[in-house]
């Protein structure tokens, strides 16, 4: 008989909420092992508003949503869980009723008594400008998010965006980096309020219009420099070391419906206990719904831990309902 390495718990999703789970989890005592679809933890928060300042996170008066997940890592490292980059989960199989296996897109395979799904509503994905695969090299060179702020200070960065997202970079990075080029394809910003185009275009970032990113040039694995292609076919050349794409998202659903979890709305409906239609599997974050639900960090927090008690529950009826803290880390 083949022998798995079963864990308490596998908690999909490495946002927030399932950093927090995975921590809560390993402080009761849980095997837990955590998969995360993206090359990094921190999800939407990392992916939407790393530089942005969070005010509604017990225990800090303000804080940076890199900072947050920075530190939401540490924490959740602490009783060392195992932690999967890059595995989108396909498949969640029940087996002889005893446990589930779980088979991501690459073939590698997972076991688990109990799961608990924190994974939003999918993965964000940035999208591409118009004929950028076809007309551009080095393509894996650009980067679709903000994730480390420390790694532009100095920098001479180009920001290629028509949308408010690229303008909130570029007045982020402006004093920070050495210097700033947007590059934006469009006549104007769309969807950005005029406070902040006015900042933009008083800041002292250099600002392209109807101009696109052409060819990349790169040198041991490093960009050196970026060729733009401006109106009536004319080209420039500019120096550059790093390179910001944003021109909107692209959702990769989780697939519910082949994991067979029913879903209301586009949220699991959830009671109390944050039990889904499956036995043994758990969900907390922004893909639940129930009577009261705020869309919050911290609420996730809370539906996190519910929902690890009562996997661990499930897994031993004899388990306390909960433990403190300052019981455990006498």
């Amino acid at each position: 008989m083949t022998q798995h390495n079963i864990v308490d718990l596998v908690v999909i999703g490495g946002g927030t909420t399932g950093l927090f789970a995975t921590y809560y989890a390993t402080m009761r005592g849980m095997s837990v092992k955590l998969i995360e679809s993206q090359p990094q933890l921190g999800g939407k928060v990392m992916q939407f508003f790393p530089e942005k300042r969070i005010y509604d996170v017990g225990g800090y008066p303000e804080i940076t949503g890199e900072e947050l997940v920075e530190q939401m890592t540490k924490q959740a490292e602490r009783h060392q869980p195992e932690i999967r980059l890059n595995q989108w989960v396909e498949n969640i199989y029940k087996v002889d009723d005893s446990y589930f296996e779980l088979v991501t897109a690459s073939g590698e395979k997972h076991y688990a008594k109990t799961i608990l799904l924190a994974t939003g509503n999918g993965t964000f994905y940035g999208k591409e400008p118009d004929g950028w695969k076809e007309r551009v090299r080095n393509k894996e060179i650009a980067k679709f998010t903000i994730m480390n702020a420390e790694q532009y200070v100095n920098k001479r960065v180009i920001i290629s965006s028509d949308m408010k997202t690229g303008v909130e970079w570029g007045l982020f990075l402006e004093n920070k980096a050495k210097e700033v080029i947007m590059v934006n394809p469009d006549r104007r910003f769309n969807y950005t309020n005029k406070a902040d185009i006015e900042k933009i275009e008083n800041s002292s970032a250099d600002i392209y219009y109807q101009a696109k990113i052409g060819d990349l040039q790169v040198k041991d694995g490093q960009l050196s420099s970026v060729t733009l292609e401006l109106p009536e076919g004319k080209k420039l050349n500019i120096e550059a070391d790093e390179l910001l794409m944003y021109h909107g998202v692209e959702l990769k659903a989780t697939p519910f419906n082949q994991w067979g979890v029913e879903l209301q709305k586009g949220r699991i409906l959830v009671e109390g206990d944050m039990a889904t239609n499956i036995p043994g599997v758990f969900a907390a974050g922004d893909i639940v719904s129930y009577d009261g639900k705020t869309g919050l960090i911290a609420s996730g927090y809370s539906e996190a831990i519910t929902a690890v008690n009562k996997a661990h529950k499930w897994i031993d009826p004899k388990a306390v309902e909960q433990q403190y803290s300052t019981v455990i880390y006498r």
